[in-house]
């Protein structure tokens, strides 16, 4: 990079000009690769339900946007399932609005191991 103290006025705002765009684009940079580093983790991610805490309250299905849970009932009483996994973004407003701790949301390799 040229001394700034020689140049002249148009060159001068020319440098400041390409210097602000690549700190600019390094910002964008940085935050786009972020944004995808977080959906990868997310993707990673699933719901799981503690059937022995869940009460059937509904507090998780009225939270969740994207309709991923359900009520189903069976001869041990109605409990929350996860009716459409694929649109679970792991985003844990349903986790929240549990009071039972029902439902956490861990990696697929541990749900696995755990069923």
């Amino acid at each position: 990079m040229p001394d700034i103290g020689q140049m002249d006025k148009r060159e001068r705002n020319r440098e400041v000009i390409k210097m602000v765009y690549y700190i600019v684009g390094a910002i964008l940079l940085l935050w786009f690769l972020g944004g995808l580093s977080r959906k990868l983790r997310r993707r990673n991610k699933v719901i799981h339900i503690v059937e022995d805490n869940c009460t059937g309250c509904k507090r998780c299905i009225k939270r969740c946007r994207r309709q991923v849970l359900d009520l189903a009932g069976d001869e041990t009483g109605k409990h929350v399932v996860v009716k459409h996994p694929d649109k679970c973004t792991a985003c844990g407003d349903c986790v929240k609005a549990c009071k039972f701790n029902a439902l956490e949301i861990m990696d697929k390799r541990e749900r696995k191991y755990k069923s």
